[in-house]
C-alpha cells in the first residue's frame, strides 16, 4: 500500500540521484531539496511519535528507548571518522586497490546501513504501536538481562 508519505520520499529519492548524476547542472540543487524533505519527514515523524508517547511513557522507558537510538548514533559517528580518516589518507586507510581499502570501504558501507537503518527503525518505533506500552530493548540485545515491562 503507497501513501502520500512514502510517494513523497520516493519523488525525493529520484531527487537526489538526480541531483547526483547532473551535479555540475542547476539540477544539482535537487539533492540538497531532497535532503531536506527527507530529513523534515523523519523530524516530523519523531515528533508526532514523542507527542503520542509523552503522556504514557516513563522516565526509565524513555532512557531504554535513548540508549537504543544511542547504536546507530554511534555507527554514524564512526562513519564519519573512517570517511576522515579516509580523506586526510591516513596509513591505516591502505593504498589505492589494496585489500586494507577494501575492508576499510565495507566497513564504512556496514556502519552505515546499521546507522541509517538504525535511526530509521528507532523513529518507527516510537511512531507505530500503543503509545500506553513502555519502551523495552529486545531480549537479544540485552543477552537476557533486560527488563521486560508490559
Amino acid at each position: 500500500m503507497t501513501t502520500r508519505r512514502s510517494v513523497g520520499n520516493f519523488i525525493a529519492m529520484l531527487f537526489l540521484v538526480a541531483g547526483s548524476v547532473f551535479r555540475d547542472s542547476p539540477a544539482g540543487g535537487l539533492r540538497y531539496l531532497a535532503f531536506a524533505y527527507i530529513l523534515g519527514d523523519m523530524v516530523l515523524r519523531a515528533r508526532a511519535g514523542y507527542l503520542r508517547r509523552r503522556p504514557y511513557w516513563t522516565p526509565d522507558s524513555w532512557r531504554r528507548y535513548l540508549t537504543a537510538c544511542s547504536v546507530p548514533v554511534g555507527a554514524l559517528v564512526i562513519v564519519v571518522l573512517m570517511m576522515v580518516a579516509f580523506e586526510y589518507r591516513l596509513p591505516i586507510v591502505g593504498a589505492g586497490r589494496s585489500i586494507a581499502r577494501g575492508f576499510w570501504a565495507a566497513g564504512i558501507l556496514f556502519f552505515m546501513v546499521i546507522g541509517t537503518a538504525g535511526i530509521v527503525f528507532a523513529i518507527e518505533w516510537l511512531n507505530e504501536g500503543d503509545p500506553s506500552r513502555q519502551f523495552a530493548l529486545p531480549r537479544w540485545l540485552t543477552l537476557g538481562r533486560g527488563k521486560t515491562v508490559s
